[in-house]
């Protein structure tokens, strides 16, 4: 066995290691250190953010909407979060509350818009009737909201007549069932309908090339009687009847 070289004298090579390994050390420890520091600044900013009087909300802009009265949203919204810092205001709850509180509105999309301000994006409710009325003409949409009267129908708005009287609640509900089955194309093409009660629907039909008075009878199966009225209004028909929509009668 051939025997170990004895040790020199002034051989550093252990003392180099442990400098590396301390060296190493406080290299991991910095690095640690300026994390927790980075993490420490960041929470310290989020809490001032969330308790700070200078991103309190001051403004709220409102867009998108014909129907509503846009001041009177974003007064709305204020008078519910106005003052409370920005981030502890939740979009969700504050599109909630416009739905709740301005029902002609179908939807509300709302973001921040700067450190003070809130945009809200109002998608209205569309109208699928307007009844003639001695103030004008009253909007409701498919699950018959009121959406308020205006002066002059909306073109391409079906009209609803009552026949020389004012319709009841439920010849109104029963009309709103019908247009609301309706796509839209079918829906323009609906000049206006006439109801003497829920199960005496008629109206005027308007394809774009031809005309006809159409009788429906109830609301049920608006669609197909509104296409089978529309293929025979196109072969020439002005008089139709399709209260039993698989078996028309024209003139």
């Amino acid at each position: 066995m051939v025997p170990l070289p004895p040790a020199q004298a002034g051989d550093n090579s252990t003392a180099d290691l442990t400098g590396v390994i301390r060296a190493r050390r406080l290299r991991t420890w910095r690095r640690r250190l300026i994390a927790i520091g980075i993490v420490a600044a960041l929470l310290a900013l989020v809490a001032v953010a969330w308790f700070s009087p200078l991103l309190s909300l001051q403004k709220v802009q409102v867009s998108g909407s014909r129907l509503l009265d846009t001041d009177e949203v974003s007064n709305s919204v204020l008078d519910d979060q106005g003052g409370r810092p920005l981030p502890q205001v939740r979009p969700g709850r504050v599109e909630d509350t416009v739905l709740k509180e301005f029902p002609k509105a179908e939807a509300a999309s709302v973001h921040y818009a700067g450190p003070r301000a809130l945009k809200i994006e109002i998608t209205d409710r569309t109208p699928v009737i307007a009844i003639k009325g001695e103030s004008g003409y009253r909007l409701y949409d498919s699950e018959a909201v009121d959406l308020g009267t205006v002066d002059t129908a909306p073109k391409k708005l079906t009209v609803l007549s009552g026949g020389g009287h004012q319709p009841d609640r439920e010849t109104v509900s029963a009309v709103i069932r019908f247009m609301g089955e309706l796509r839209p194309e079918l829906r323009r093409q609906l000049v206006t309908i006439e109801a003497k009660d829920a199960m005496s629907l008629k109206g005027r039909l308007d394809t774009g090339k031809q005309k006809a008075t159409v009788v429906f009878g109830d609301s049920s199966d608006s669609s197909l009687k509104v296409r089978t009225a529309a293929q025979l209004a196109a072969e020439g028909r002005t008089e139709i009847d399709v209260s039993v929509p698989s078996v028309p009668v024209t003139d």
